[in-house]
C-alpha cells in the first residue's frame, strides 16, 4: 500500500465519522433552540400576567380591560395561543392566569417532551386596593 492511498482511506474515515455525529448535533442544537423558545415563552406569559393583575389591583370590574393589558403585553406571541382567565374569589383578591399552546420546532424534540403543542401557563395573584 502506497502512501497516497492512507490519506484517501483516512478521509472517508472522516466523512463518515461526521455523518455519524452530524444527527446528534443537530438533535442537540434543535433541544437547545427549543428549550430557550420555552423560556421565551413562559417569561413573556407571566410579565404579561403580572402587569395584568396590577391593572386588576386598581380596576378590579373590568375583566375585559385586565384581559387586553394581557393580550399587549404578551410580546411575540400569537394571540390565537393564548388563553386569558380572570378570577375573583373574593373581594380582596384578584387572579389572572394564562396559557400558551407552545409548538416545538423539532418533531423530534415534540416526541421527547410529549408531542405538539405544548400547554405553557403562569398565573399571578394580587390583593385588590380599595
Amino acid at each position: 500500500m502506497n502512501p497516497g492511498d492512507k490519506k484517501r482511506l483516512q478521509r472517508g474515515q472522516d466523512l463518515m465519522e461526521y455523518a455519524l455525529v452530524l444527527p446528534i448535533m443537530l438533535l442537540i442544537l434543535m433541544s437547545i433552540l427549543d428549550l430557550g423558545r420555552v423560556i421565551y415563552v413562559y417569561s413573556s406569559l407571566h410579565n404579561s400576567v403580572r402587569d395584568g393583575a396590577r391593572y386588576g389591583i386598581i380596576s378590579p370590574t373590568d375583566a375585559a380591560g385586565i384581559e387586553s393589558v394581557v393580550f399587549d403585553k404578551a410580546v411575540g406571541l400569537d394571540p390565537a395561543d393564548l388563553v386569558v382567565s380572570v378570577v375573583q374569589p373574593n373581594q380582596e383578591i384578584i387572579q389572572v392566569g394564562a396559557t400558551y399552546q407552545f409548538t416545538a420546532v423539532s418533531p423530534v424534540v415534540a416526541a421527547l417532551i410529549g408531542g405538539n403543542p405544548w400547554e405553557v401557563g403562569s398565573q399571578a395573584t394580587m390583593r385588590v386596593e380599595n
